[in-house]
Order: structure tokens, then sequence, then C-alpha cells
């Protein structure tokens, strides 16, 4: 709708793209929801909206679950499961945003309540848990690259407890500032986007093609390219090893095995996958030991399983917002995309050789059989003991 000024009478006129100055007369266009073309049908907006909010209920109760047994057990406290817990914080920041976006879709016009600062909340909190998801996944795989391929000295020292605090801050730091800076320069803008009726960031903007583009760059190619590399270097290098170690068997050469002393369970793991490699320098009889064990794989290969299943449900939403004509399929990008936030903990609870010995205890609700209970656990079972003496 366009508004008319002039000295003597105010009219509303048809919307009009330009701004005329003739005798006094102003006509500015304003854009609402009903001069916009609908991208969706209101009965699929109200189906996505269902869908998103399903998805945050399940979100929340299956990422809180990882955060609870980190918290419940010591099984699972070690220097990547830090890293896996911060990824469960990511996800479930981006699940507490999806109800803001169910209630847009829903009214299908402008936002209903009389602050937009809900909806500008809830677009900060899914950008950059989108951000901090990406940049944890990506940690994760250099995290086991060290691991894996470095001897346990190196590891220990650049996944120190200290460093550890510095490099969760900057899974976030990164994210925020992607989304904060380019809004300071009159770059996008984030609350109620009417194109898509979600709590995103505003498509009518003049420059959100340029904000679009900012997110795609950085949030997409630096974490994506270092989990590539990573993984490949991993597959290389455990391909080269254990082909030694089936041939230093059979020539009966001295195996040593190791203890990874970075475990939480703090016994000993011994395993005829356990593998000790030798680098020899020069004339030098210099020895590195790096020990490799069968959970250590398993550990790495259900992390690799998480990279695959977010990557293939980010990947839509990303090339939909570098493609500016693919505006009609973002939403279905984005639908696709929040459902990683549930696949996570189930690929958790389902593979992962740490955390399902806790998760499915919590699941039948056995407080009992979770291993290694920390001493939240225990006060919380004994007064459950004294409750039960009443």
């Amino acid at each position: 709708m366009a508004y008319n000024f002039d000295e003597e009478n105010f009219t509303t006129v048809p919307a009009s793209e330009t701004l005329n100055f003739e005798d006094g007369n102003i006509t500015i266009d304003v854009t609402t929801s009903e001069t916009l073309e609908e991208l969706h049908p209101y009965g699929v907006l109200v189906f996505v909206a269902c869908v998103w909010i399903i998805v945050a209920v399940l979100g929340i109760i299956g990422n809180s679950m990882v955060i609870l047994a980190a918290v419940l057990s010591k099984h699972v406290r070690s220097t990547t499961n830090v890293l896996v817990v911060n990824l469960s914080v990511a996800d479930l920041w981006t699940c507490l945003s999806l109800p803001w976006s169910s209630v847009a879709m829903l009214v299908n016009g402008p936002w209903p309540l009389a602050s937009e600062f809900p909806c500008q909340v809830a677009a900060f909190m899914w950008h950059t848990g989108l951000g901090a998801s990406l940049y944890s996944l990506a940690l994760i795989a250099v995290n086991r690259l060290v691991r894996i391929t470095r001897p346990l000295a190196t590891y220990n020292m650049i996944f120190s407890p200290r460093k550890m605090v510095f490099i969760v801050a900057i899974s976030w730091l990164i994210p925020i500032f992607v989304i904060v800076f380019p809004l300071t320069i009159g770059v996008g803008a984030l609350g109620h986007d009417l194109l898509h009726d979600t709590c995103t960031d505003d498509e009518l903007h003049p420059r959100a093609g340029d904000y679009n583009l900012a997110q795609t760059i950085g949030f997409y190619p630096i974490p994506m390219t270092t989990v590539v590399i990573s993984y490949a270097v991993i597959y290389v290098h455990v391909r080269q090893h254990f082909g030694k170690r089936l041939s230093t068997e059979k020539n009966h050469d001295r195996v040593t095995f190791g203890v990874d002393t970075t475990e939480p369970s703090g016994t000993s793991i011994t395993s005829s996958a356990d593998v000790i490699e030798e680098h020899e320098e020069g004339n030098e009889k210099t020895r590195h030991f790096c020990q490799i064990s069968r959970q250590q794989l398993q550990i790495t290969k259900n992390l690799f399983f998480v990279f695959c299943a977010f990557t293939l449900c980010i990947s839509p939403y990303f090339i939909s917002l570098f493609i500016p004509t693919s505006e009609k399929f973002a939403l279905f990008g984005a639908t696709i995309l929040i459902f990683n936030s549930v696949v996570n903990p189930i690929i958790y609870a389902a593979k992962h050789p740490q955390f399902k010995k806790v998760l499915r205890p919590m699941l039948r609700c056995k407080l009992d059989k979770i291993p290694e209970p920390s001493k939240t656990l225990r006060a919380i079972q004994s007064v459950r003991h004294r409750e039960d003496k009443m």
C-alpha cells in the first residue's frame, strides 16, 4: 500500500514502486504482506509449522538428554565429548528458536505481537546455532585427526582443558561475528521475514542477497573443507597402519599395547586393534608412539556419520541461499536442515561407544545402571534412597 500526502488531503493510493515529488505531493511505497505474492499456500505453511514444532520438541528432549548424560556420568567426559556436547548445545539452541518461526507461519501475515524483538532473537539463535554446529563438526574432525595420527603427548598438548575453553568459544564467536558484523554496516536484517513467514533474516531487505552470501561464505566452505580433509587423512592413515600391523604380526615384531589416558573410564583398553606407529628420522632411532584403540576408531566412525547426516541436511538450505531463483525451495531446505537436530542424539544412542552406555539406561529410567556415576547422579540417587525409606 502507498500513501499520498499533500497540503490538504491524506489519501491512500495503490502500491507504487516509485517515489513521486510533484506539486507538493509525495507518494511513498510501503510494502506489506498484502502486497506480496505468496510463495506457499497457507496449507503448506501450516504443515511446515507443525513439522517444525514436532522437531523442536524432539530436538529439545534429545539434545537435553545428551547434555544431561555428560552431567550424570564421568564415562562420557573426554576431550572429544566436550565438542560433542557443544554440538548438542548448538542443536538445542537452534531448536529453541523454531516455535517462533512456527508462529510466524501460522499467522501468515504481519508479526502478531506488539514487538518484533522475540522474532529477532529467534533469528539470531537460528543462525548462530547453525554456525556453531558447523564449526563444532570441523573442530571434532580436527580432534579426531590429531588423536588418530599424532602421538598422545601432542594430542594432550593441543587439546588441554584450558585450550578446550578457547576452542569451544571459537566455535561460537565466529558465527556470531558472521551474523552480527554485516548488520552493523547495513547489510541485511534479522526478524520477521514476510517473504517466507519465518523468523530468520529479512529477504525483503535491499541487501538481503549480500547477507545470504556472507552467511554462505562464513559458514560453509571453511568448516566443510576442514572436515573433508581431516577424515580423508584419517582414512588413509588407518589403512596404511593397519596394513603395517598385519605385516608386523606375521614377522613377530614387537607390538606394544597402549592405554589412552584421555578416556574417561580410566581402565586399560587392550585390543588386537591397538597399533604402535614407529617413525625413524634419518639415522636417529627416535620413536613416536601413537596408540589407536578399537574404541577410538569406533568413536571416529560414529562422528563421521554425524558429519554425513549434517551434510545431507544442511546442503539443500545453503544451496537455496546461494541461488537467488530458489526462493520457493528455501523453506523446504530449512525444514530438511532442522531434522539434523533430531538425528544426532539418535546416532549417539545407537552407535557411539560411550554415549550409548549412558543414554540407554536414561531412556529406561534406570539411573542405577549408568556407568561411572558423577557426584550429581550420586546425590540424586541418595535423595531417592532416602525417600524410599520414608
